[in-house]
């Protein structure tokens, strides 16, 4: 399968969409990218939390920690104790 141009949304830049990309998006069924990397990634970073810090009960232990999801997220977090026990 040939690589294949595309050019960017965004910012208009030509972009590659490698062979081993086009494999992964048929494979998931997905529509493939409409942004170039750098782009992707600008978005990507533009959605993290970095500055506001809240209080919130592990999910697993329910030990007081810092973290930057909200108690109110719909995510599960984990104290550090608990993410490394969960991964090994």
């Amino acid at each position: 399968m040939p690589d294949e141009q595309k050019t960017c949304a965004q910012c208009t830049k030509p972009f590659l969409i490698i062979d081993q990309e086009q494999v992964f998006y048929k494979k998931k069924d997905l529509p493939w990218p409409e942004n170039c990397p750098e782009c992707r990634q600008k978005r990507r970073l533009a959605l993290r939390n970095e500055r506001k810090l809240y209080k919130r009960k592990c999910d697993k232990c329910q030990k007081d920690m810092i973290t930057t999801y909200r108690p109110d997220s719909p995510y599960t977090v984990y104290c550090q104790e608990c993410f490394w026990q969960h991964i090994g």
